[in-house]
């Protein structure tokens, strides 16, 4: 049952530090289980040791260590909700604790929506997946992940496996709700890789990729290689092109200037 789930980790929440409002020990919870996992599922040393630098920042808030013995356990209700799908666990959560920023766009989906978008905008995917191995997804908003989960459910319904055939890339411009993306998508078990920046302006904060993404790449290559080859094939093209006008124009004027009459001493008198 979600609610219960949902009303146990505001539970164990609400135990952690008095001192502090409900809102940012939730974000500190995000961003500890985000550190956790990305660490697990990053392919780079440096990345890794970032990750676990800024963990123990967050540690670091806390002076009574038990409360950071809570995180776990939270972590492990979320894990819980999260990985079979059918809900927007950790944006049940944020709803619950008043900690969507509506200035900032950020209102709770139900689950439910998200599933009857997905489904609509899924028609026929599984053709898709037939033809290609897998199907490509872009969420330029992503919030907390909850569309995201919703494909996932789709695809999986369809008897397909979204480790193997769902590669996604999602951008999320809050660095909290980046986080919660981040820890419910790789939950989720989805490949692909997750971004805090701006969709608009194309900058990139920090990026992740999920625990699943080589279990993708192993079975399928790179999930746009065919557009790469296609962009490196026009830019050959280009290039080729660009040389071509280039030698033409300097065989040109080489050839102007192997053509160019002399002016004799008589006809210099001209401009006396």
């Amino acid at each position: 049952m979600v609610a219960p789930l949902v009303s146990k980790f505001v539970k164990v929440l609400n135990g952690i530090d008095q001192s502090k409002r409900r809102t940012e020990v939730f974000s500190d919870f995000c961003e500890m289980a985000y550190c956790s996992l990305a660490k697990v599922a990053s392919p780079y040393a440096d990345q890794k040791d970032a990750l676990e630098k800024q963990y123990m920042e967050v540690v670091g808030r806390y002076r009574n260590k038990d409360d950071v013995w809570k995180i776990p356990e939270l972590l492990g209700i979320s894990l819980e909700a999260i990985h079979l799908g059918g809900i927007d666990f950790l944006g049940a959560v944020a709803g619950e604790l008043g900690a969507l920023d509506a200035r900032l766009g950020q209102f709770f989906t139900p689950y439910e929506i998200s599933r009857l978008m997905a489904e609509i905008n899924l028609q026929g995917v599984e053709k898709t997946i037939e033809e290609n191995g897998f199907v490509t997804v872009s969420e330029p908003a992503v919030g907390a992940g909850g569309m995201v989960i919703a494909v996932a459910d789709v695809i999986e319904g369809l008897g397909f496996d979204p480790a193997r055939h769902l590669w996604v890339e999602a951008v999320e411009l809050s660095r909290t709700t980046y986080y919660m993306a981040y820890v419910q998508i790789n939950t989720r078990g989805v490949a692909g890789k997750i971004i805090c920046g701006n969709s608009l302006s194309l900058e990139t904060n920090v990026s992740a990729y999920t625990a699943a993404a080589p279990v993708f790449i192993s079975k399928n290559g790179h999930p746009f290689a065919k557009q790469r080859a296609a962009q490196k094939l026009e830019a050959e093209a280009t290039a080729a092109f660009e040389q071509k006008q280039t030698d033409e124009r300097a065989e040109r004027l080489s050839g102007l200037a192997a053509s160019k009459p002399t002016i004799g001493a008589e006809q210099l008198g001209l401009f006396d």
